[in-house]
């Protein structure tokens, strides 16, 4: 019996150590520890609604991310930005403002660009000094051309460039590039509380010696009432933009923005609109634009040739203007609105520069075609071209009816003297 039991015995041993070995393994009731969630030992990352608020504290970045909260462009930019770029006279819409501005931030600042006048807000400056294959073929196109287009190089680029022979070279570097690579001249700093905008400086220039064969610059326009005055300067830039210059306040307000020159023409009779000259791609053309430089748009409508010398009928709904789409310069008329266009006058020598009489019933015009090419004159006709007669005959370059009459006298500027001479167009006498 005793050897059977052994077994038995041995199992109850194995089963009862194996037991306490198991009991062995659980932890002791102080030893267990609950685990517990904790906060995340990183702050929570601040949001800013403010913009101003949100670039001091990123201090430069392209575009805004996840820690601005505000909206996507506020009034404050928008103030500052007509502010800094001299627009507080601006009647363009604040919503319309908004969708051509952007913003970011640089060294802790605001800064605003607007894509008006095609203007690479988006874009980085191209410093690139090898000339894209758009130039090449532009060159080869039109060798020796004096310039390459924007619309050709790129809005980007900080140089400008001209064609030697069919081979393009850079001529100067008409930008700057700012801290992040941006063009600076578009770019503005942004004051969260705008003052008074910066003026820039009405000090004249002195007007360049006139000679008989050198023709004056198109005088600036004036707006009816004469406190204000259109005046054309690359004084922001490599080409002529539009300025409006106020003679109370010596305020000098810039209109245009753009990458080929714009030259003033007259104010419409109500004062809310300008007519100007415009330059494209090759040719120029007629272009009309609200009093304080918002949407301007080609007039003319005539891309392959070229227009220019606008001048609003008084009742301001008509517009001559020189066009050389039947091959050489002629007086033509259209609507107001651009609509049928007509020609008035027909020489194989040239006629330019329109005029209008305070009554509308005569249009004054400058023709070389009864002298030797380059002497011009001042003739006038009725304002549907007939009659035409010459008014001065003197051996002068005469030049460039001034777009503005006064009372019934038409001004203009005589290159042969210097002189400002005033004559009268109702008695239609010659000088």
């Amino acid at each position: 019996m005793k050897k059977n039991a052994h077994p038995f015995v041995e199992m109850l041993l194995i089963l009862l150590a194996l037991a306490a070995t198991a009991c062995a393994k659980q932890p002791n009731a102080t030893e267990i520890v609950t685990q517990t969630p904790t906060a995340n030992s990183a702050p929570a990352q601040k949001t800013y609604a403010d913009p101003f608020e949100y670039c001091a504290a990123v201090g430069t970045i392209g575009t805004p991310d996840a820690r601005y909260a505000g909206p996507q462009i506020s009034d404050a930019i928008i103030n500052g930005f007509k502010s800094a770029a001299s627009l507080e006279d601006s009647t363009e819409p604040m919503e319309q403002f908004k969708k051509t501005t952007i913003w970011r931030c640089m060294d802790s600042q605001v800064y605003a660009c607007n894509f008006g006048a095609n203007l690479p807000c988006d874009s980085k400056a191209n410093t690139e000094k090898t000339p894209s294959p758009e130039m090449e073929d532009f060159c080869k196109a039109k060798p020796d051309s004096d310039f390459i287009p924007m619309s050709v190089t790129g809005h980007a680029t900080i140089y400008s460039w001209r064609c030697a022979k069919d081979i393009p070279e850079i001529l100067e570097q008409i930008e700057q590039v700012d801290a992040a690579g941006y063009l600076a001249s578009i770019w503005y700093p942004i004051s969260p509380n705008p003052s008074l905008k910066p003026e820039l400086s009405a000090t004249p220039t002195p007007a360049p010696s006139e000679t008989p064969t050198s023709l004056p610059t198109i005088p600036p326009t004036p707006l009816d009432g004469s406190t204000e005055i259109l005046f054309a300067s690359n004084r922001g830039g490599a080409y002529a933009d539009l300025y409006l210059l106020d003679l109370t306040s010596s305020k000098i307000t810039r209109l245009t923005q753009g990458d080929s020159n714009t030259f003033p023409g007259s104010f419409s009779p109500d004062g809310s609109q300008i007519l100007f000259t415009g330059y494209g791609l090759v040719h120029s053309y007629v272009g009309v634009m609200n009093a304080y430089g918002s949407e301007p748009h080609d007039l003319s409508q005539s891309p392959n040739s070229d227009e220019g010398f606008p001048a609003w009928s008084p009742d301001g709904k008509s517009i001559a203007f020189t066009s050389r789409r039947d091959g050489n310069n002629e007086i033509y008329i259209m609507n107001a609105d651009g609509s049928q266009p007509r020609r008035l006058t027909n020489n194989p020598k040239d006629d330019f520069a329109p005029a209008w009489s305070p009554d509308g019933h005569q249009i004054a015009f400058v023709s070389d075609r009864d002298q030797a090419t380059g002497i011009y004159s001042i003739y006038v006709m009725n304002a549907d071209g007939s009659k035409v007669t010459r008014l001065t005959v003197d051996q002068g370059a005469t030049i460039l009816p001034a777009g503005r009459q006064m009372g019934s006298r038409l001004h203009f500027a005589r290159a042969s003297t210097g002189l400002l001479i005033f004559m009268s167009l109702m008695s239609m006498g010659a000088v």
